[in-house]
């Protein structure tokens, strides 16, 4: 993944074919695209999203108007997201087992996971002279 800056604080983050901009709202910037956090909510509200419909596609159930939210929420010392709630809405009745088989299967995505045990992450400051 490759991430390049704009201007103000907003970027462009490229990954194979597709491109997409990280920016923050107005007045601080031009609020051209979502901001990280915003980013972050939508990695895990997509990947629960990803489990539940390969699931309700294998199993030949219904997906017209499944839908999800994400609702999330700050926390302090340090500052950080101290709370996501994602919300899938089916609309139509679920037997237990689907309903447990489902909630199994959103809580079991990559990106719940991921934030249910931090990876190590590494930051290198490069510094590379222009010559």
């Amino acid at each position: 993944m490759k991430i390049t800056y704009l201007d103000g604080l907003k970027f462009e983050v490229s990954q194979r074919n597709h491109k997409l901009i990280v920016d923050q709202p107005k007045p601080v910037s031009g609020d051209e695209g979502m901001t990280p956090p915003e980013l972050l909510a939508a990695s895990l509200g997509t990947c629960v999203g990803v489990y539940v419909m390969d699931y309700l596609l294998r199993n030949e159930l219904p997906t017209k108007g499944v839908s999800f939210d994400v609702d999330m929420a700050k926390a302090e010392n340090p500052n950080r997201i101290g709370y996501f709630r994602v919300q899938v809405h089916i609309p139509y009745a679920l037997t237990d087992r689907q309903r447990t088989v489902l909630t199994r299967l959103a809580r079991s995505c990559l990106v719940h996971n991921t934030l249910h045990h931090p990876p190590e992450v590494d930051i290198d400051l490069l510094e590379e002279p222009v010559a």
